[in-house]
């Protein structure tokens, strides 16, 4: 995967302004995910939510942000995540992480309220992809 590649399907997918409830929220980085290797990160998922409180109550129950990531996921954990993998990054929002698109080694395309943002950042946890 090349960082152009992680970078485009990102600002394809996370452009727009944040939704809850939407897959245009915290949980787009897995649709950006989903373009680059055609695997869906939520698929079984049945967490469903319309609000921040609703996404809270979800990620309480679940032991926090990162336990909710390692239980829904389908996917490989790595410690070193490449362009293309998906993240668990820390962010200054109420949850305190946020879901990203990893697109060079300790950058990140995040979802925020106005759009895609680029930022450095260390991983909480990160995934590949099966193949």
């Amino acid at each position: 995967m090349t960082p152009q590649a992680a970078l485009n399907a990102a600002l394809c997918h996370m452009r727009q302004p944040f939704a809850w409830g939407l897959r245009n929220d915290c949980t787009v980085a897995c649709v950006a995910f989903e373009a680059l290797h055609g695997v869906d990160p939520l698929e079984g998922c049945v967490a469903h939510y319309k609000t921040a409180m609703g996404a809270a109550r979800i990620l309480k129950r679940a032991g926090g942000y990162l336990e909710w990531c390692r239980a829904t996921f389908d996917l490989i954990e790595t410690g070193t995540p490449q362009a293309g993998d998906l993240a668990l990054v820390g962010s200054s929002d109420a949850f305190g992480a946020a879901l990203a698109i990893c697109v060079n080694p300790g950058e990140y395309a995040m979802k925020s309220e106005a759009g895609m943002v680029i930022m450095r950042a260390k991983h909480l946890g990160a995934w590949k992809c099966h193949s």
